[in-house]
């Protein structure tokens, strides 16, 4: 408490100190507005082309090295390529199939942040003199350097199709909003080597016209933070040495000095006394950060940039199996779930099926992302969850209850099955009247339920996932597929230690009856020493 009452001194004390008049305030706005048609650049018009608008996204960190950051660009370029087929809600973009439109978006990540921390672990320093020890590993080097990361997309080209700032934001919002490995996302708003270069550059630009008097969003309230990585700039203290600030530690608590940030704040004053709204350091509606310390945006060496928040990450901590009703023993992690529906690039009127459920966490992540989209669907679409434990031990109403309590949703049937048996899948094409399910997500069981004996399958030594490709083999030979004509199917697959994922994979034979190919690669998850998980997508083919 104390320490938010000092801040906002310091806010108040930054901004008073510079604010003009009424009236020079009212006139310096208006010249600004007229004059930011000729003055803004081209990532500032409505209309832009995509590859000149540039973000910042700031991952989630690892709990465990290798848990999450092999599927982090995955589950975000898959979630915003679906985010986009929403925004024009069609099967084709002036021609071009919409399928084919957003496999041809591309995605440009580059490292923001350099490591200048110590080269050796300082518990292995023997020798304070000689600086010598163990060395950092390179691999936890490179998960620094990559825990914030410049973002540029670029789209296939189609005539008439242009996207405007605002358009693009909006999009970037709901995929951030969708993707478990995202913690925050900004628009890069202007970079430079002093805090007055860069307000000088946003006035220029408009990046903030809205909240200035006459703007859209005039009396939204407003902070501006500090976020510094890496050595700060050089200063001369009173006794004539010069200092410089250490490397601050990368983390969601980062902070920087609250003189320095006083200090920015005073040097950005032909911008800030602009501003309409009123300083809020809680819950600000416009939270602009400045970040020192970044690698360039551009080939200038630029180290300090200019950035709007644009939203943040979901809370998957309320979809933790420490939070839910329904417990069971090996329940899937919400991170795991999440990126399974982002790989599926789900959009919320379509219908989910999960064929080995357990305790329904990955629809419970399916159910979030539709309500949370930028076009929320109830009417259509929904989940269907297939699950051969009893109710002793995955509770179906434990189930329902965890959906409620959340404000979700509920599938439109948990059924209590096996997905083997034909007559199951029947009933689960039943609850969506009939049909063919838009994707399939799964974590097929790779522990003691792989021994269990399925139930008109002759192949029960077979993974559980090559039995359901055979299942759904012959439920396309009866023109009743489980799977859409360009659905995803995209599930994890177990490897040991001494396994490859394509020894791993379901058999080729398999593949083809369910008219599966695979998507890519595939992403590795460690899980421990000798147990990894690989996250593949399948592509149904006609």
């Amino acid at each position: 408490m104390r320490r938010t009452i000092h801040l906002l001194f310091l806010y108040i004390t930054a901004v008073v100190a510079f604010s003009p008049s009424a009236s020079d305030k009212h006139q310096r706005c208006s010249a600004l507005q007229a004059s930011s048609v000729q003055t803004v650049p081209v990532t500032q018009h409505d209309d832009v082309q995509c590859n000149d608008v540039q973000w910042i996204i700031q991952w989630r960190g690892e709990g465990a090295e290798g848990y999450s950051s092999t599927l982090r660009q995955w589950e975000f370029s898959c979630a915003f390529k679906a985010d986009v087929a929403e925004y024009w809600n069609g099967d084709s973009i002036h021609g071009m199939p919409m399928n084919d439109y957003v496999d041809g978006i591309q995605f440009d990540f580059r490292d923001a942040l350099t490591y200048q921390g110590p080269i050796y672990h300082p518990d292995t320093v023997q020798n304070q003199a000689e600086n010598t020890g163990e060395p950092i590993p390179e691999s936890q080097v490179a998960a620094y350097e990559s825990g914030m990361q410049y973002l540029t997309v670029n789209f296939p080209s189609v005539e008439d199709v242009v996207y405007t700032k605002v358009t693009l934001n909006q999009i970037l919002k709901y995929t951030i909003q969708r993707c478990s490995l995202v913690r925050n996302g900004f628009l890069l708003v202007a970079n430079g080597n002093s805090y007055e270069e860069l307000a000088m550059k946003a006035l220029n630009y408009g990046s903030f016209n809205d909240i200035m008097e006459g703007g859209s969003n005039q009396d939204a309230t407003w902070s501006i933070r500090l976020r510094r990585y890496g050595p700060g700039d050089e200063s001369v203290s009173e006794d004539g040495k010069k200092r410089s600030t250490k490397q601050a530690r990368y983390g969601k608590n980062v902070r920087s000095p609250l003189t320095d940030e006083r200090n920015a704040i005073f040097a950005m004053k032909d911008m800030v006394e602009l501003f309409h709204g009123r300083v809020n350091l809680s819950k600000p509606e416009c939270k602009i950060y400045l970040f020192d310390g970044l690698k360039s945006a551009t080939d200038d060496g630029s180290t300090k940039c200019l950035a709007r928040a644009i939203a943040k990450g979901p809370k998957v901590s309320i979809y933790a199996p420490k939070t839910r009703i329904c417990v069971t023993t090996t329940p899937l992690c919400p991170i795991a779930a999440f990126t399974l529906c982002n790989v599926a690039q789900l959009r919320p009127h379509f219908t989910v099926l999960d064929p080995f459920a357990g305790s329904c966490a990955s629809l419970l992540a399916a159910a979030h992302i539709a309500t949370n989209s930028a076009r929320p669907t109830k009417s259509q679409g929904g989940t269907v969850s297939i699950e051969v434990a009893h109710n002793g031990l995955v509770n179906r109403d434990d189930i329902l209850r965890d959906f409620e309590t959340r404000s979700l949703d509920p599938p439109l049937d948990v059924i209590h099955g096996d997905c083997m048996m034909y007559e199951t899948r029947k009933r689960a094409r039943q609850a969506i009247g009939n049909n063919s399910f838009d994707c399939i997500i799964t974590d097929p069981p790779y522990g003691i339920r792989e021994a269990m004996i399925s139930g008109d399958d002759d192949g029960s030594s077979l993974a559980p996932l090559t039995q359901l490709f055979y299942a759904m083999g012959r439920d396309r030979a009866m023109n009743e597929p489980l799977l859409k004509v360009g659905g995803r199917l995209v599930a994890f697959i177990p490897v040991r230690k001494g396994e490859t994922l394509e020894e791993c994979l379901p058999e080729l034979q398999a593949r083809e009856e369910a008219g599966l190919v695979i998507e890519g690669e595939g992403r590795e998850q460690v899980l421990n020493d000798i147990l990894s998980r690989w996250l593949v997508s399948f592509v149904c083919v006609s």
